[in-house]
């Protein structure tokens, strides 16, 4: 929410925080090849999620949730490289992301909330 110039509050456009919405799974996305997007992406989850409404917050809520989940289980793996179940772990940690970025993309794109954005997995 933003101050009008005679201090009466404005709303954001919807569209405006869908598209944000939009852009911050396109970095997801993109954070395979740049890992440093998905901080970027989490950062813009943080600053947008007050101003969506119930739909687009369960969204936000989700990406966030991801990114936490996936730095998680990504540090555990790694760990277990050193007794090699790292090596199995790792590209299922790369499905699971992969998995929850195009589904809730996709839920996006029906206009459909996350129906659990708390979930540990999918």
């Amino acid at each position: 929410m933003t101050m009008n110039t005679d201090s009466t509050p404005v709303i954001k456009n919807d569209d405006a925080v869908k598209k944000v919405a939009y852009g911050i799974y396109y970095l997801n996305l993109a954070g395979i090849f740049m890992p440093m997007l998905l901080v970027v992406g989490v950062i813009f989850a943080y600053v947008f999620e007050n101003d969506a409404q119930l739909i687009l917050k369960s969204h936000y809520q989700y990406l966030i949730r991801t990114f936490w989940l996936a730095l998680l289980y990504f540090c555990i793996s790694a760990l277990l490289l050193f007794v090699l179940v790292g090596f199995i772990l790792l590209p299922v940690c790369v499905i699971w992301w992969l998995i929850r970025v195009i589904r809730g993309l996709k839920a996006l794109m029906r206009n459909e909330a996350i129906q659990n954005p708390k979930t540990w997995l999918f």
